[in-house]
């Protein structure tokens, strides 16, 4: 099951991410700003977003496995069409926010499925393997779209390729996925205590900032090592996607310890280490000191920090609103992956207006400390105990 799950999050965000290199390539052939650029992204992402918690509920309604397979099939249907058919803004628009649609189930099924089948001593680490997909479908991604467009002299190309792989992962969940489904069935109030919860709105929102820093820096980073740093196009996405690589290893440890030591320690640990790495990116001069900033911030940034949060979520879940996981999971991934669709946008804009990403980043940075603060004021879960069942005093 995990090995399946893996393979989706590798697919999806190679999908995902095989733009990101290729964003100044599509602005300059179309003829549009940085900012409507970004905007393909943040229509993917606002997309991708919308039906998140939509999708929890169906999850946990009719079974996460049938809601992830067809849903899954939808976005390669997007990826697919990106490739085919984008010749213009608009369709470019169109299907971006098609395969966002798609992918939308991803998160709440995956999770919501590894949530409820799995101990909560080992959630963690189950998280973080699970992240290794996202890692490598990051590194391949934006490793491979470049030189892929310098082959073929189009940014079309890529993705049509990768539909491929998209059709092939579908037939894997069909074997290996388990069949979740719930014997509780929530209330319509039960879910509205779900989502009054504020401690699950506070790590919502720390993670929120995580992913805002992690998604300037992934979307905007080939282009800001294309224009500020001098690296060719191969470049700049290799280089950008060795985020991931860390992250491989980061995620894993991270998730592991948090299952020892608890969410909380750990997460307060992680996150102010990512926005410092993150802000070292704006004065590291010359090839080592980047790729070593770059391999620094992977260590502790999304895939390495979201493993604690969803977690941690799920301790919370587990003791407070059962049968409700599906739609907690949709309404972490919903909170959080909004900011994917803003800091695309934001960051953008920032450049138009300076004429350099490192105000866009800085802002990121600023954000990502914000979010470490508010982690200080969240307790570990509702019954007083850090995300693992040993007891913590919060003061």
């Amino acid at each position: 099951m995990i090995l399946a799950l893996i393979l989706g999050w590798a697919v999806l965000y190679a999908d995902r991410t095989a733009l990101y290199p290729l964003l100044s390539v599509i602005a300059d052939s179309l003829g549009i700003s940085s900012a409507s650029a970004g905007a393909i992204t943040s229509t993917y992402f606002l997309l991708y977003v919308l039906p998140q918690i939509p999708s929890g509920f169906a999850a946990d309604r009719w079974g996460a496995k049938r809601v992830l397979i067809f849903m899954f099939a939808l976005s390669g249907l997007g990826i697919l069409g990106f490739g085919l058919f984008g010749t213009s803004y608009a369709l470019l628009l169109f299907f971006s926010g098609l395969h966002g649609f798609g992918a939308s189930a991803y998160y709440p099924c995956c999770f919501g499925t590894m949530l409820s089948t799995v101990p909560a001593e080992r959630r963690g680490l189950s998280s973080g393997l699970i992240g290794i997909g996202m890692a490598l479908g990051t590194i391949g991604g934006m490793a491979v779209s470049g030189p892929l467009y310098q082959l073929f002299g189009s940014y079309r190309i890529p993705f049509i390729l990768l539909a491929v792989p998209s059709v092939l992962v579908v037939l894997i969940f069909l074997k290996y996925l388990p069949d979740v489904r719930n014997d509780v069935s929530p209330s319509l109030a039960a879910y509205g205590r779900l989502f009054r919860d504020r401690d699950i709105w506070k790590i919502n929102l720390a993670t929120f900032t995580s992913l805002y820093g992690f998604w300037v820096a992934a979307t905007w980073g080939p282009t800001f090592l294309q224009a500020e740093r001098g690296f060719s196009l191969t470049q700049s996405g290799l280089y950008t996607g060795l985020i991931a690589l860390t992250a491989l290893p980061g995620g894993i440890l991270w998730g592991r310890l948090s299952d020892r030591l608890g969410r909380k320690r750990t997460a307060l640990f992680v996150l102010p280490l990512s926005a410092a790495a993150l802000f070292l990116l704006t004065r590291a001069q010359g090839t080592p000191a980047i790729i070593g900033t770059l391999l620094l911030f992977g260590l502790f940034s999304n895939t390495a920090f979201t493993p604690i949060a969803i977690s941690w979520v799920g301790d919370i879940v587990s003791r407070r609103h059962p049968g409700s996981m599906g739609a907690a999971v949709g309404f972490f991934n919903g909170s959080v992956m909004s900011s994917a669709v803003v800091a695309p946008l934001v960051s953008g804009f920032l450049r138009d207006l300076t004429g350099s990403l490192v105000p866009a980043i800085t802002a990121g940075v600023a954000l990502m400390f914000a979010g470490s603060a508010l982690l200080l004021f969240t307790p570990g879960t509702p019954d007083g105990k850090d995300g693992t069942g040993k007891e913590v005093h919060n003061g």
